[in-house]
């Protein structure tokens, strides 16, 4: 008798325990996730009939409150109708915008305060009372509208994605993805890689700025492997593995920051092959890759270091310069890059400045900490003064200009067969301390020094001009 009571007692205490920790694990989703169910275009509770609302969805505005999005009513059969009625600047803003129908943009993601729901319960009942109908609540944004359409202007017709941020606190200030989404015609849903944003989610082999990364396990680790130089012959043998530079030129003998400058793949195949599978994906981890990111202001897809025991050394030499089976989201090496401008700290970025309420307040968002802080402050430094050098006498030269000056990397993404490889830049400026990080990827359009470079420096040029 006394054993079963035991065993009943144990297992009274097990169900117990079990309980607490699906009490905990609910609690933390509902904290965690709980503003991207609510608006997840399936949830009913925020399906509006815009023929009749009883709550009308406040506004989108740019930083510098350029109305992007605005409820509009008219008459139809002697009815009042309301529709959402975009500007024309958002053109330049689709994927950032997005709509309520498409289940995508600040339309769909921020629609707790588009629709007032983030409102205390004393000014719900207010409103109720004081109106027959409520009005949500205005979304400002942290883009500048006029930096976000010269940055479309920019990438013109080509298919590929800009992004333009502050890398101290996130705050993103262009977000364009191309090709863009017609917001003014609901008749017909877009379709394929239109709906993508291509920017957050858009998944590319890095090329020659995933050296950034490889660069830096280098450097953080040089008091263990001292300086490297290697003897680069631009059609080069390590361990049995043909490492190929640009055009097979031959760059003699390179330190890292003589290797960065000329993007030479052998010294970076060789590096990534002396660090090892594990130092080159501890290294990428700590600037995020594999990790599932889960911003306040959007969803990102997660950029891919997959290397493990079973991780061939030639798949090794070529994750080192961002070939074989790595992926990047351009807003991931956005980040990146950030952390370079921002003493090796990462920022979350952000699309939301503030909220203004119905009754004209505006509560403007403070200030996140950093996510993560891959490398240190002398590491940030260092690459950062290399990366001077890659625009002013390396690969990036297109990117040069006299009266700003601009640190960046580029990178040339070979995809197979016979199609043209992925342009990237990444950037920052001024150099000396960075208020600007920018990435430029192109579509199957060659050289990122020749393509993505100079787009980046004039954006950059533009929003200095602009004051930021």
């Amino acid at each position: 008798m006394k054993t079963i009571s035991k065993n009943i007692k144990k297992s009274l205490l097990i169900i117990l325990m079990m309980f607490i920790i699906l009490i905990i694990y609910i609690s933390f989703s509902v904290y965690r996730y709980s503003d991207r169910w609510f608006s997840d275009p399936s949830n009913s509770r925020v399906n509006i009939d815009m023929t009749n609302p009883s709550l009308i969805p406040g506004m989108v505005l740019d930083r510098n409150m350029k109305v992007l999005v605005e409820s509009k009513s008219r008459i139809e059969n002697g009815q009042e109708i309301y529709y959402r009625q975009y500007s024309r600047e958002s053109k330049y803003a689709s994927h950032v915008i997005g709509s309520r129908q498409l289940g995508i943009g600040v339309e769909s993601h921020f629609i707790r305060s588009l629709l007032g729901y983030d409102n205390s319960m004393l000014e719900t009942i207010y409103q109720k009372m004081s109106d027959d109908k409520e009005k949500g609540n205005n979304v400002i944004l942290t883009i500048d509208i006029e930096l976000q359409k010269y940055a479309y202007d920019l990438l013109a017709n080509e298919k590929g994605a800009i992004l333009l941020l502050n890398p101290k606190n996130g705050e993103i200030l262009a977000m364009v993805s191309s090709p863009a989404i017609d917001l003014q015609n609901t008749n017909n849903r877009p379709e394929g890689e239109t709906l993508v944003n291509k920017v957050t989610q858009g998944m590319y082999p890095p090329g020659s700025i995933m050296k950034l990364v490889t660069a830096s396990a280098l450097l953080e680790q040089k008091g263990e492997q001292g300086p490297f130089v290697f003897n680069c012959n631009g059609q080069n043998l390590i361990d049995d593995i043909k490492i190929n530079c640009a055009g097979t030129k031959a760059h003699g003998l390179v330190d890292l920051p003589k290797a960065l400058e000329l993007s030479c793949n052998g010294y970076f195949a060789q590096v990534a092959i002396n660090l090892g599978r594990q130092g080159l994906k501890d290294m990428g981890e700590r600037f995020g890759f594999n990790k599932d990111f889960l911003f306040n202001d959007f969803i990102c897809g997660k950029s891919v270091l997959e290397l493990n025991k079973n991780t061939k050394t030639e798949e090794l030499a070529w994750s080192g310069i961002g070939q074989a089976e790595v992926l990047v989201t351009p807003l991931h090496m956005a980040l990146l890059v950030s952390s370079i401008g921002n003493n090796g700290n990462i920022p979350e970025p952000r699309l939301l400045h503030a909220v203004q309420k119905w009754n004209g307040e505006i509560h403007y968002r403070k200030n996140t900490k950093p996510i993560l802080k891959p490398i240190s402050p002398q590491t940030a430094n260092e690459l950062k003064g290399m990366m001077v050098n890659v625009v002013e006498q390396g690969t990036g030269k297109e990117a040069y200009r006299k009266n700003l000056q601009i640190a960046g990397k580029t990178g040339t993404a070979q995809v197979g067969g016979d199609k043209l490889a992925h342009a990237w830049f990444v950037g920052l400026a001024p150099a000396e301390n960075p208020s600007l990080a920018i990435v430029v990827l192109i579509e199957n359009s060659g050289s990122g020094g020749k393509h993505a470079a100079p787009i980046a420096a004039d954006l950059l040029e533009k929003a200095t001009k602009l004051g930021y």
